[in-house]
Order: C-alpha cells, then structure tokens, then sequence
C-alpha cells in the first residue's frame, strides 16, 4: 500500500482513510501582489509592489478504495474529522513530491459522503500559502563559531534563530546587524512570525534592528560579537 499515490495532511495519510490520489489537478504559481492604479491623464498604470505573495489553491481527486456499508459510514466520518474538525494551516504534502510541503488549510463545504458513495471519488481543494518549504530546511543547524550558511534556493527565507548566551549580543548576518540586549541564558528570534521570545516570554523589547533576519539565496554570513554559547538555526529554505 505504501506504493499508492497519497497525500499527508496534518500529520496523517490519505491511505488511512482509503484514499488514494488519482489526479493532481494543475494549478498557477503563486501571483505576487501588486496594485495597478490608473491617473487621468496619463498613459501606462502606476505599479504598486506590496512585497507580498497571494495565496494559491491545490486540487486534488482521490478514490476511495473498496470497503463494506459499515466501512464507509465509518470512514466518512473519519474523513470529515480528518479535514474540517479543526481550522488553520497544516503541512501539506504528497507522494509525487516527497522534498516539500506546503501550509495548507482545508474548509470546503463539500458533502462528502454524497460524493463519495455517489462518485466512488472525492474532489478536494487546498488553500495553501504561497511558498512551499523543503524538509531539509526544517533540521537545525548549529554554529559554534562564525561562518556561512547556503542558501541553495532561488528565494530568500525567514528562519527560526535561538541565540544561546547572555548580556549585550550583536548578531550579523551579511550586512544587517541585530542588537539584542539583556539576553538572559537565549532568546529566540522568528522572522516569519516578526517577533523575539525566551519561551513564552515576549523579548521583543530586547531586540534594535530595521527588521528581523533573512537568509538570501547563496551563501550569508554570520558572526556575532558577545557572549554567544552557540546559534540553532531553522533556515526554512523555500521555493514558489
């Protein structure tokens, strides 16, 4: 069964439920946002970049392979609770693409019982954010010392940072310094949510920069001066 095409959505498989993919539907890349605004009296719009890309939508058709009355009551259920019991974006990814996922919420008022006893097939529609992310940008890289880390994507990234030291620490990677100040044992910086912590513990008062960190495509460097134990770095590597 493992050989079956499946997708994996918050931590589970398709194939638990039965169902297997048997058409990934094409979709556009991710549209970035920006702002056309007409003037009187002058030709050409104005170009407004919001810096920013849309959200995009994945289709999937899955079947549901043979099961009895009782199974498939059953399983609907299952099914239901799998994708609509709780709200949010989740980790989306599929057999055809192992290397990346995608964070993705699910929300469609299908009926999927009718459609299922009716069709022997299941329609589903992703709402995904923009990028996708390889798992090999999930592991933590250690730094000890200065040094560089390589970006082997297309996209900049917006990592997971935990600075293990205290007092007064300015960070650099490549040409963008971070002062943290009072840095008690760590503190922890995550671009993509745009705060600093220690735990639970807001820290974004101990942080003077023009904007958390990034990782560019190619390699960055990083140094620090202070009293700094060690870095553990999410890089988050990501592609559209």
């Amino acid at each position: 069964m493992e050989k079956l095409p499946f997708l994996m959505f918050k931590g589970q498989c398709s194939l638990d439920f039965g169902l297997l993919i048997v058409e990934k539907g094409s979709y556009k890349g991710a549209q970035r946002d920006i702002t056309y605004t007409s003037v009187a009296g002058r030709s050409g719009d104005l170009i407004t970049d919001n810096g920013c890309y849309k959200n995009i939508n994945i289709p999937y058709k899955l079947s549901l392979l043979n099961t009895t009355e009782r199974e498939f009551v059953e399983i609907t259920h299952q099914i239901k609770g799998w994708l609509l019991a709780e709200q949010g974006y989740f980790p989306l990814w599929d057999s055809y693409d192992a290397r990346y996922y995608r964070l993705a919420s699910y929300s469609d008022e299908v009926n999927i019982e009718q459609e299922l006893r009716n069709l022997g097939s299941l329609s589903l529609t992703f709402n995904c954010k923009p990028f996708k992310y390889s798992f090999e940008g999930q592991s933590v890289v250690t730094l000890t010392k200065t040094g560089t880390l390589y970006n082997a994507e297309l996209f900049p990234s917006r990592p997971y940072i935990k600075i293990v030291g205290s007092g007064t620490i300015t960070l650099t990677i490549n040409n963008d310094a971070f002062l943290l100040s009072g840095v008690d044992e760590y503190i922890e910086l995550d671009s993509e949510m745009m705060n600093a912590y220690k735990g639970t513990a807001a820290a974004n008062n101990k942080m003077t920069a023009d904007d958390f960190p990034t990782l560019y495509p190619g390699n960055n460097a990083i140094s620090w001066v202070g009293s700094v134990e060690r870095l553990e770095i999410v890089p988050r590597w990501c592609c559209l």
